[in-house]
């Protein structure tokens, strides 16, 4: 059930952290997400390097999860819903496309990332609004990059968030997160093809870890 998974609550709003690696905002019934690099595999392949495919398949069907999880009325991509030029395939916008077009009765909104400028634009969907950055509610500012402005609550993506878990002796894990700070929350790479930037929370910060179909939340 939702209403079990970890939680925050920021000016008013309740963000609640989903195992797909996105948040859900209850109160706007919006799913957000970022950096999903559709078409990284392939550019990799473009590149004469031998990357297996599926990862396309497998990121759709997660985020299907979410929806289904949910019922998000919106979905507001935070940046890089591609990944490049090389890699925006024909297989790649039609399933892409497609995917959308099953789904007439969502909103879609993407706010663009350097990697969508570099990919030569979205392909041509109507049912994707497409921003530079969005402010809802007069107090949170959605945008890719994790730049704060004063007066509002940033929600961003960009930086492929990851914390080192330590155990004992060497042992450790790295596991990406989405990374809230007091006035700034940025989100896990919803991508199964992307690196992580290690992050290092400070007193006060919370972050959640999406890991193998499980959500775990951290307060510092």
């Amino acid at each position: 059930m939702i209403n079990d998974l970890p939680q925050i609550s920021i000016e008013g709003s309740t963000f609640i952290a989903l195992p797909q690696k996105a948040l859900y905002w209850l109160e706007e019934f919006t799913l957000l997400l970022s950096d999903i690099h559709f078409g990284k595999t392939a550019s990799f392949r473009a590149a004469g390097i031998a990357i297996p495919e599926g990862s396309t398949t497998d990121d759709l069907k997660r985020l299907s999860d979410a929806i289904e999880l949910t019922d998000a009325k919106r979905i507001i991509f935070l940046g890089d819903l591609l990944h490049h030029r090389t890699g925006k395939t024909r297989l790649i916008t039609t399933q892409l496309k497609s995917w959308i077009e099953e789904r007439p009765d969502r909103e879609f909104v993407l706010i663009t990332g350097n990697h969508d400028k570099s990919s030569d634009g979205i392909p041509e969907i109507p049912q994707i609004s497409v921003f530079d950055e969005l402010i809802i509610r007069n107090k949170f500012l959605l945008r890719h990059h994790p730049e704060p402005q004063k007066g509002f609550f940033v929600i961003c993506g960009h930086l492929h968030p990851a914390i080192r878990l330590r155990g004992t002796g060497r042992d450790s894990l790295r596991l990406g997160c989405t990374h809230f700070s007091k006035n700034m929350a940025v989100l896990q790479a919803f991508g199964s093809f992307t690196g992580t930037s290690i992050v290092r929370p400070e007193p006060g910060d919370t972050v959640f870890m999406a890991h193998d179909g499980e959500v775990f939340s951290v307060k510092y």
